[in-house]
């Protein structure tokens, strides 16, 4: 039992590691391809703006390609120690606070590339804590996909700087389902 234990603990650090570099890969690849594009157009044209639009695209793909292998691992964890349905008796929490994971996942999320045309943006991110406490499969609900996508993936980019106390039910831990609300305010 240690062993697959263990042996999943391992699997999971890993692969959350993996997660991470997806996205860096994907942040590392829009950085250089638009510095070559600034180079190659340095003053503002059509073409250049095509090209940059394309260019975010690219990486909201590469996002989002991300988030479905992601979400894929989290199922299988999931199917392994599925949510109850019925009310807790205790929620679960974040160790420092509700306040500060939202911060955490604010400060996560970068949009800057994005030019969204609101201030402010409004979501619900909703996922898993299982009863080991680990946050799993996020899946936020708000006006914007591409936005949408770039919340989740600051989610696994968090998701190990805290650790979540999971839900009771008459005192033993269990697994259940977590909804935040978001409201992100956009620089101009």
């Amino acid at each position: 039992m240690k062993k697959v234990l263990a042996s999943a603990f391992i699997f999971t650090f890993i692969f959350s590691s993996a997660q991470i570099s997806e996205f860096q890969r994907a942040d590392s690849r829009y950085e250089r391809k638009k510095t070559a594009l600034y180079n190659k157009y340095p003053k503002p044209n059509d073409l250049r703006t095509k090209k940059e639009w394309l260019l975010t695209e690219d990486k909201i793909t590469a996002y989002k390609t991300a988030l479905d292998k992601a979400s894929l691992e989290d199922q299988k964890m999931i199917a392994t120690d599925p949510p109850v349905k019925t009310k807790v008796s205790k929620e679960a929490e974040y160790d420092k606070g509700k306040a500060a994971f939202q911060k955490l996942l604010y400060e996560a999320v970068d949009l800057d590339f994005l030019n969204f045309s609101s201030d402010t943006y409004k979501a619900t991110i909703s996922f898993v804590v299982d009863s080991k406490g680990n946050a799993l499969n996020p899946n936020v609900k708000g006006n914007n996909e591409d936005v949408n996508a770039f919340i989740e993936a600051a989610f696994y980019r968090i998701k190990d700087k805290g650790k979540w106390k999971p839900a009771e039910d008459k005192g033993k831990p269990v697994s259940s389902n977590v909804s935040v609300p978001l409201t992100m305010s956009f620089k101009k």
